[in-house]
């Protein structure tokens, strides 16, 4: 089909485009051309444009230009304007990119711990004697090591107790440890050298490890894969939600911490990977239910951390819609979450403000969803923020992640008040979950690879494959394994105990004081003392003093540490001797009673009841509606609580126990009476002083020099004054102005004797 040309067009030799234009056209140029709609089969519908341009400039008989260098010249430079290549101007160079890059933290943290503890290592044969000139330069040495060099350099690693910093090295208890080192040196050796390792060289350092861990009696079993499956997680949640034990600075810490355990186990997400999550991973919405029931709320979630060396850099979508009749209010990841996003106002419509707002919405239209978009602004806020507490009162900083750490100091302090034997850490999620994916047999091993970010099965095989089993009596036999009992006996729950101690008894404490190391350090800290008094002024005897006793402090809190486990991993076997005793024989008395009288006496707050009330309840009818109400007011306590201050940490002594089972029972001593106390500032007494005249020392008398506020104990006091005054830039006691909270703190500490 053929384009008609116009006379105009065709008088200057310019075929008329009705589907396409050229960017640098003007109306100087070309002239208005009518469309066409006929043109050779040949000609391409959309000639290129540097192509037009030149044929418009080639032609022109009206104007009387002929083809000449000039035209040639615009040409060009034309067509270098459209089409200008960039210049090479060396903002980029290989050698610029680490060789880490876009490596893990952690991965690149044991990196450079090999690398400084290799040219530690050379300094250190440097200074011998008749010593090689090769040891001078880290790199030099390393290309010119011999197997024997290596091994002498991973024996040295064994023996350091200290860093160049001089802090204590934690040290080497399993082999697996000596062989995460070697992998991570044999990566060093690689980049430095441009080569890898030869199998013989590589060998042979291999035997001389073996030998090693032999000779130093290191561990060669790697940590219990022991998996936890949500009968295990529903009863821990519950603890963490009502003891008292445990204190947090935010009512909203709590909650935190319940919804990390119900992410962690629904997704098997590794533990930052849940910690990265932002709102702006989130994607709630209500979906239609396909059996003409109510919307139903779906959460979606899109982790971003993923390990992207094993080359799985996909991000997976985990999809959690909402059961109405769950397990239960503690382990809903809707409640937990609704909370937190209610709490902040976090949704874009002005009008969405509770759980029966979200309860009274439709989808409509026929369609399937209705997103329930979230603010914009809020796109950066971290769905597990950290909570500031250097000021009061404590700050939630949702632009900050909470940090792994303090994470695992919560579950780890909360393993304890719950009762398990060992502590619980974040990738026992993957364990239980793994295992479950692996047996369900409605996911496929493809699947569970993409779901675990595993490059392929062997990873699973080797360290999530649960290495306990149970139920091959019953295969052997023919018969049907007990799939319930097989998992009642291979989960974290089997070894709960909540008897098992968690503190020091004041004998314990004396056995620890009696310690040969300590006593040694203790004297040589007394013989610096003693030298110090001589020598007032000198600074390195008043340097080495303060070093010796930071040493001392540490070396004692090491061994009751040491003696704490140690009561701990021995208490199952002695309990069992005493409860064995009292079933059979009575001569013993059940200490259950006592300790619970014990649990009481950390008194909860009314917001904190109210939130147990709501969460630990069951449904009582068949009815949706009952349902639904049901969760509504536990996401409505939920939000009361989360800006309730419950007073951090519990700080100093604690409470006195219950006597165990093989004490016998002692007459509780009289009170003893405080020093400096008056009548009315005696614990046992009712009235405590107000008076000012009082309140020199608030470490014999309880009360506040800030405010006549009055507490039963010192640690009442401190916690008062850390909570209520730290922002205060006077002392009203003393009529001081002070410039800052560190100056507070200082005058505090030595005016009126409270350490804060």
């Amino acid at each position: 089909m053929r384009r008609r040309r116009s006379p105009d067009a065709s008088n200057h030799g310019i075929t008329s485009e009705s589907s396409c234009t050229s960017p640098v056209d003007t109306d100087e140029d070309r002239p208005f051309e009518p469309d066409s709609s006929d043109t050779d089969l040949t000609e391409p519908e959309c000639s290129p444009p540097a192509a037009r341009w030149i044929a418009r400039k080639r032609s022109s008989p009206n104007s009387g230009i002929d083809s000449s260098q000039a035209d040639l010249l615009n040409v060009e430079r034309a067509h270098q304007a459209r089409y200008q290549l960039p210049d090479d101007d060396t903002d980029e160079d290989l050698a610029q990119v680490p060789d880490d890059y876009g490596r893990s933290h952690g991965t690149q943290k044991l990196k450079l711990r090999l690398k400084q503890r290799w040219a530690w290592f050379c300094q250190v044969k440097a200074m011998e004697p008749s010593t090689d000139r090769q040891w001078a330069n880290a790199e030099n040495a390393l290309r010119e090591a011999s197997p024997n060099d290596m091994h002498r350099f991973l024996n040295w690693c064994l023996k350091l107790e200290y860093s160049p910093d001089g802090r204590r090295q934690k040290g080497y208890t399993k082999a697996s440890s000596l062989e995460a080192d070697w992998k991570y040196f044999r990566i060093y050796y690689t980049r430095v050298t441009r080569q890898e390792m030869s199998k013989e060289m590589a060998e042979a350092v291999r035997t001389g490890m073996r030998h090693l861990v032999d000779k130093r009696g290191l561990d060669k079993q790697p940590r219990a894969n022991v998996p936890v499956y949500i009968e295990d997680m529903v009863p821990f949640n519950e603890t963490i939600l009502q003891t008292r034990e445990k204190r947090f600075h935010l009512g909203i810490q709590r909650i935190l911490l319940c919804l990390y355990n119900t992410i962690g186990l629904f997704t098997v997400n590794r533990k930052q990977a849940i910690l990265d999550l932002q709102f702006k991973h989130l994607q709630i919405s209500l979906q239609q239910d396909p059996d003409e029931g109510p919307p139903k709320p779906m959460i979606e979630l899109q982790p971003q951390f993923v390990k992207s060396v094993l080359g799985m850099s996909k991000l997976n979508t985990f999809a959690l819609p909402e059961i109405v009749y769950g397990v239960s209010l503690v382990f809903s990841p809707h409640v937990l979450l609704f909370i937190i996003l209610f709490y902040v106002n976090a949704f874009e419509a002005s009008h969405l403000n509770s759980m029966e707002d979200l309860r009274e919405l439709l989808v409509e239209g026929g369609r399937q969803e209705m997103p329930l978009p979230l603010k914009k602004e809020m796109d950066n806020y971290y769905v597990f923020p950290k909570v500031d507490v250097t000021c009061s009162p404590p700050r939630i900083l949702w632009e900050t992640p909470m940090n792994g750490s303090t994470l695992d100091a919560q579950l780890r302090t909360s393993s304890e008040i719950h009762g398990f034997l060992n502590h619980f850490f974040s990738h026992q999620f993957r364990y239980g979950g793994g295992d479950l994916l692996d047996k369900s047999g409605f996911v496929s091993e493809a699947q569970r690879n993409v779901i675990m970010a595993h490059a392929s099965s062997r990873t699973f095989i080797q360290h999530y494959r649960p290495r306990r089993h149970t139920g091959l009596q019953e295969i052997m036999c023919g018969l049907k394994p007990d799939e319930e009992f097989s998992k009642a006996v291979t989960r974290m729950s089997r070894w709960i105990d909540r008897r098992r101690p968690r503190y020091l008894s004041d004998a314990d404490r004396e056995s620890v004081e009696k310690d040969p190391e300590l006593l040694s350090a203790i004297r040589w800290q007394r013989e610096l003392e003693t030298q110090c008094g001589g020598r007032p002024h000198d600074p390195a005897s008043r340097a080495m003093l303060k070093d010796q006793r930071r040493q001392v402090q540490n070396l004692r809190r090491r061994l009751q540490d040491k003696r704490r486990k140690e009561i701990r991993r021995d208490f199952s076997r002695q309990q069992a001797v005493i409860d064995i005793e009292r079933q059979l024989t009575g001569g013993a008395v059940s200490d259950e009673p006592a300790r619970e009288v014990l649990r009481k006496e950390f008194a909860m707050p009314s917001e904190q009841i109210l939130l147990v009330e709501t969460f630990f309840t069951w449904p009582t009818t068949d009815s949706l509606e009952d349902e639904w109400t049901r969760r509504n007011k536990a996401v409505a306590a939920g939000i009361q609580y989360c800006g309730f201050q419950e007073g951090g940490p519990l700080r100093g002594r604690r409470k006195r126990s219950a006597p165990s089972d093989s004490e016998d029972v002692i007459s509780p001593p009289p009170a003893r009476k405080i020093k400096g106390a008056t009548p009315s500032t005696t614990p046992g007494t009712k009235g405590l002083t107000s008076d000012r005249k009082h309140i020199l020392n608030a470490e014999q008398t309880f009360a506040c020099f800030q405010c006549p506020k009055a507490y039963a104990d010192y640690n009442g006091v401190r916690r008062h004054f850390r909570d209520s005054h730290l922002m205060d830039r006077r002392c009203n006691f003393c009529d001081l102005s002070v410039l800052h909270e560190m100056h507070l703190r200082r005058h505090a500490s030595e005016a009126h004797g409270l350490r804060t």
